[in-house]
């Protein structure tokens, strides 16, 4: 049951992730760039935060050495290839978790953090987590694009279950 959980919020994730690339799609160059006061400054320097931190999520799940084991990592320049490379993470979760089962999402994950603390966390909390931070900086996406005067998605858990 939990492992159906998950797998429906990594579902929910990559639709909510797919719709606010779409709308950051139509920005133009000067106001994807330009810092708006977000803590990763712009719409690029946030998308690119979420693709840093869920790569290095990813490879802890996977227990293999993450790409960099810090947030402020900038992978890629061009916006086009952060969007496809953000698309194809959430095809990464997917996968990770479509043969997930309810004991798998216990298994104890170890990992240092990037202040150098050994933490841990269960295959689920990890997930949640993931799921969480991404609505968390889709949220001041979100804001982002309203200051522009540009439309906002409708991201809510709610619309994801009423799409088609």
């Amino acid at each position: 049951m939990l492992a159906d959980h998950l797998r429906t919020l990594i579902d929910y994730h990559g639709w909510a992730t797919e719709r606010m690339l779409e709308a950051c799609s139509v920005i133009t160059e000067g106001d994807y760039r330009r810092d708006l006061g977000l803590f990763f400054h712009g719409i690029h320097g946030t998308l690119n935060h979420l693709l840093t931190a869920e790569r290095l999520w990813h490879a802890r799940l996977k227990g293999t050495q993450p790409p960099t084991n810090t947030l402020e990592t900038k992978i890629e320049a061009d916006r086009d290839v952060l969007a496809r490379a953000l698309r194809e993470q959430c095809r990464y979760w997917k996968a990770a978790t479509v043969s997930l089962n309810d004991a798998d999402t216990q298994r104890t994950i170890a990992f240092t953090n990037d202040c150098g603390q050994l933490l841990q966390l269960s295959v689920a909390e990890l997930i949640f987590h993931v799921v969480n931070h991404g609505t968390h900086h889709r949220g001041q996406l979100s804001a982002a694009l309203n200051g522009l005067g540009e439309p906002m998605p409708e991201l809510d858990f709610y619309y994801y279950r009423l799409a088609p």
